[in-house]
């Protein structure tokens, strides 16, 4: 439990969150935090429901110091290396609270900005298909990254794309020596549906109010696109399918459109399935495809430095995957690394 606070800290944190960075260490060192800690849903990101179940209750209302180092509550917050003493009596004041979150949470982090690099992906599988396209998300929470044909994208200032009128706007920037083919109009969707083990309800409050907590503190801007993605969502909420993707996604998989190219995709997912989940997804995947044109467009981060988008497709000739980029965890920049152009030629 220590080395997962650590590595926590060390390898997602520094550079993006001091507080979180600050918090994690001496949480590493701390054994009635860590007891606190260990009472998290099996298979979910520790450190990840621990940070947020505290930032759940501070947002929520609750009344203490430890806020006043929160830049999400205040506008001047404290130093992150001096909020441990205050940030240790707070949860242990509120053991119980926090342990009943830790205990039916579960980390399901939205992240809109996320379909910087599923914006390109998908061009690619329409593209390839020459069809319309059924999107399938495993793991998709609130649906949000379901709607990314309906946002407006801008890369690096320059290259504009997707929905024109769109009241939800994602920035990201390219790295690396190739681009992807964006076209001004996102491909064509004729139907969307996400499965998860315990969707977010875009129209519960509190609900959302948990999304929210999910958000690292100094992720402001995350913060404001997660709240105009919601504000789009409640107009007409994406469908979503309650229950394991073991379970359910069979006969998702068998309603799908044959005249479309289904493409199931999830991102930070993978890493709470176990080994021989992920096997059986991949063995559904193999069955499914010799119904329906099929693709898997996924983005996880397992073994690697950054995160890794890689598409599977189902041909004739048999299964193919290949990596198209790496990215920021939040999509704050992508590496593309698929020469598109020489593939056309």
């Amino acid at each position: 439990m220590a080395a997962t606070f650590r590595r926590f800290a060390e390898r997602e944190c520094r550079g993006s969150s001091p507080l979180y960075e600050a918090l994690a260490l001496a949480t590493a060192g701390d054994p009635d935090l860590r007891s606190i800690a260990k009472t998290t849903l099996a298979g979910q990101p520790v450190p990840n429901l621990f940070f947020a179940a505290v930032h759940y209750l501070l947002l929520a209302g609750t009344n203490d110091r430890l806020a006043e180092f929160y830049p999400s509550l205040t506008a001047q917050p404290g130093y992150p290396e001096e909020a441990f003493p205050s940030f240790r009596a707070f949860c242990l004041d509120r053991r119980q609270a926090i342990e009943r979150i830790l205990g039916t949470r579960r980390v399901q982090t939205n992240e809109v900005a996320r379909c910087a690099y599923l914006y390109p992906a998908f061009a690619l599988v329409a593209e390839l298909s020459r069809r319309p396209l059924a999107v399938i998300e495993l793991g998709a929470s609130a649906g949000l990254n379901l709607m990314w044909d309906q946002y407006r994208y801008d890369y690096d200032g320059a290259t504009s794309c997707g929905e024109r009128d769109a009241t939800v706007l994602i920035r990201s920037t390219f790295r690396g020596h190739h681009r992807p083919r964006l076209p001004p109009r996102a491909p064509v969707v004729v139907d969307r549906v996400g499965v998860d083990l315990d969707p977010i309800d875009v129209r519960n409050d509190d609900q959302v109010l948990w999304l929210r907590a999910l958000v690292w503190p100094e992720h402001r801007q995350r913060a404001t696109l997660l709240a105009s993605a919601v504000t789009l969502a409640r107009r007409s909420p994406p469908r979503i399918v309650r229950g394991d993707a073991s379970a359910c996604l069979p006969d998702v998989l068998r309603e799908a459109r044959r005249d479309a190219a289904v493409c199931v995709t999830h991102t930070h997912t993978l890493n709470q399935v176990t080994d021989e989940g992920r096997a059986a997804l991949s063995a559904l995947l193999d069955e499914s495809s010799r119904e329906l044109l099929l693709y898997r467009v996924s983005a996880e981060w397992l073994t690697t430095a950054y995160p890794v988008v890689e598409l599977t497709s189902w041909t004739g000739a048999g299964v193919t995957t290949r990596r198209l980029a790496v990215c920021d965890p939040h999509g704050a920049w992508v590496e593309w690394l698929v020469d598109q152009a020489r593939d056309a030629g």
